[in-house]
């Protein structure tokens, strides 16, 4: 069995809804075919022939596919695959699905095993790995991580993602159905939290009030009535003096 493993998922995509292969996913399989060339290919689910070519097309020999029933839990479905594997890895989330991006943590959780995401580049260093980790305002960390782990590679890791045609038509889809049983659900530790249909979309915001394009223009350049006089008749001099007044007032002079 190889020591890194990479779960891989197709997602709709976001103009024809068609299932297409997850650049997230992919930027985590280039990197850990860049560490081993025997790195596992793992997805569990439903995974068209054809987004599974796409994946062997980044230099895989091999994608394994558990299928299960679309209401089967995908996690307990992953779990026996994956307790003796030391480096299980995932992309961060799917660009086009809402709440997508908890399954690092609930595999964590119920593997009891430590969590980095947003991974960038990872380093081999002995038996362990250099991992360096995105944060917030451009900042970058690293960390020496001992398996076993999860990581979450981020979709912005520089990799560039390679498609070999020769790659995709050579490269074993090996489908192994899953009992429903065995993927009903996770043990009570990891158990926790909803799920939601991928097609539940988030409620937008309404404005309180409905205003035309040039009404907020207006709203947004223009500065609030702070009273005052405006004064459209008279001569220079009433002009002149009324502005003398309105300084004397406010203390702006002293003559």
């Amino acid at each position: 069995m190889s020591d890194i493993t990479v779960l891989v998922a197709a997602r709709s995509h976001a103009v024809s809804g068609r299932p297409a292969r997850s650049r997230a996913d992919a930027t985590a399989a280039a990197l850990a075919l860049g560490l081993s060339d025997k790195a596992r290919l793992l997805s569990a689910g439903t995974l068209p022939d054809s987004v599974a070519r796409d994946y062997l097309a980044l230099g895989a020999g091999r994608l394994e596919i558990l299928e299960c029933g679309e209401s089967a839990d995908v996690p307990a479905a992953l779990l026996p695959a994956l307790r003796d594997v030391p480096w299980v890895l995932t992309g961060t989330r799917s660009e086009s699905e809402h709440g997508s991006g908890m399954l690092p943590y609930t595999l964590a959780a119920a593997l009891g095993r430590p969590v980095v995401t947003d991974v960038l580049a990872v380093q081999p260093d002995g038996s362990a790995w250099i991992v360096t980790q995105a944060l917030p305002k451009g900042a970058r960390r690293r960390l020496r991580l001992s398996p076993p782990a999860v990581l979450a590679i981020s979709a912005a890791a520089p990799l560039t993602l390679r498609h070999s045609l020769a790659d995709a038509m050579a490269g074993q889809i090996v489908r192994t159905p899953v009992a429903s049983a065995v993927a009903a659900s996770l043990p009570t530790a990891a158990a926790a939290g909803q799920r939601v249909p991928n097609s539940k979309r988030r409620k937008l915001l309404e404005a309180k009030t409905v205003q035309s394009g040039h009404a907020r223009m207006l709203g947004a350049i223009e500065s609030p009535s702070t009273g005052g006089t405006v004064l459209q008749t008279g001569s220079p001099q009433t002009k002149a003096q009324a502005v003398l007044d309105y300084l004397r007032t406010h203390s702006l002079v002293q003559f």
